[in-house]
Formats: C-alpha cells, structure tokens, sequence
C-alpha cells in the first residue's frame, strides 16, 4: 500500500511513502540580513532535500515550487526565480501560492502573482497547490476568470461542509492534514480529496488513519482511492 503526502515540508518518516516537498522561492533565509533572497531549490532546503531526479523522483519524492503570501518581498525577482525553478527535474506542482487578507502583502500583489503562477502552472502541465485565508471569493472569481485546465488543490483545508460543497463545484480538489472538518471530508470524497502533513510533526500515514476513521472506511480502500486520485489528477506515479 502506497502512502502519498501531496504538500509537505518534511522529508518522508518512511522512506517508502511518496511525498511533494514544498520549497519556497526566494524565500529570507533564518541567517541572512534583512532584504536578502535565497533560491532554496537549487540547494538543501531546510529538510535537506534536493531537487535532483537521481534523488528526488526515483526515492518517491517531488516537489512544489511557489511564492508564499506570507514571503514576498521583490515580486519582479521572485517572479523570475519561479519560472527558473518550476523547470528543474522533480517538480510536479506550483505553490503554495494563493491568496491571504491577514499578511501584509496588498491583495493586488498576491493576484498578481497567484495569475502567473497559475500560468506556469498550465504551461508546464502541472498543478496548482493554493492557500487561502479569509479570501474565497476571490479565489472562486480568479477560477472563474482563469479557466485552468489543470488542477488547483487547496492545501491545508480546514472550512465546513458548507465551503467544501461550494468550492468542489467549482472545481477545486481539497487537501486535508491533521484539523479537519470530518463532513467536509465527506463532501471530498471519493474523487476531490487528498492527503498531507504540511508542516506538522506528523507522518502521512497518521492523516491517512484519521480521515478514513472519519469516513468509517477501510484504511485500505482510502489509500486505494488516494492513490487513484493521485494518477489521475495529479498524473504521479
């Protein structure tokens, strides 16, 4: 049985489970100056992984590349960054991008890059990884403008069934890790839901554990039916 983290920040705690490790672009390092940029890609990232098909891909592990709300500070340069990066072997997804009112970035200058990297997302045929925070009805109106043919995943999502309804009709597929509504889990399932850590201290097949109780399933069938998603959807291995 094949165990798939879709967003994480974590190397895998088994070596065996397919991960989508998150790396930021052009993120401030802990130990630079103010106002200094790093590419964490093209080097260790903080769980010490790197983007290298030889050590990446072939041990079960991707990665997403993305420009967080939480972490923009030259859009110009971390713009250009991005489209570099979103090219190297291992990547499988752009993100996490997406749109958050609570940050001090301007909306406008998180829609502005939400809509590019929601471009090379299509570009590249891969998916979109997406946080929202308090700004769903511009996510919902940017999917409306956009018309993506590739997946957008919203990462982390912790809403009620209410929202989990309205955005599956809308087309978006949702991620869930350790919080979670379980009716909104219901509302997911089969066929737009899937799993993850993101940065928690906690290992995939926990969260695979947690939602299947909270579907009163089989953890064998949940994982099967992840692991469909997975091909299907996200077109991994």
């Amino acid at each position: 049985m094949v165990y798939y983290d879709i967003h994480t920040h974590h190397l895998p705690v088994y070596p065996e489970d397919v991960a989508i490790v998150n790396c930021l672009v052009s993120a401030l390092d802990a130990g630079s100056h103010p106002g200094q940029v790093i590419s964490r890609l093209e080097k260790a990232d903080t769980a010490g992984c790197l983007c290298d098909p030889a050590s990446s891909a072939g041990m079960g592990l991707f990665h997403s590349v993305g420009i967080h709300p939480w972490y923009i500070y030259d859009v110009e340069e971390q713009l250009t960054d991005l489209k570099r990066q979103a090219m190297l072997p291992g990547v499988v997804a752009i993100g996490e991008t997406g749109l958050d009112k609570l940050v001090e970035a301007s909306l406008e200058c998180q829609q502005e890059i939400f809509k590019v990297s929601a471009a090379f997302a299509e570009n590249l045929g891969i998916f979109l990884i997406i946080h929202c925070v308090k700004a769903w009805d511009e996510l919902i109106a940017l999917k409306k403008e956009l018309k993506p043919r590739m997946p957008w995943v919203i990462h982390g999502f912790r809403g009620n069934a209410v929202l989990a309804r309205q955005l599956i009709r809308q087309g978006f597929y949702l991620s869930f890790g350790e919080h979670f509504h379980p009716e909104a889990v219901h509302e997911a399932w089969p066929g737009y839901l899937f799993a993850e850590t993101d940065d928690r201290e906690i290992d995939i097949r926990t969260v695979y554990r947690n939602l299947s109780a909270s579907l009163n399933l089989r953890l064998e069938q949940f994982a099967g039916q992840i692991a469909e998603n997975v091909r299907d959807i996200l077109h991994l291995p």
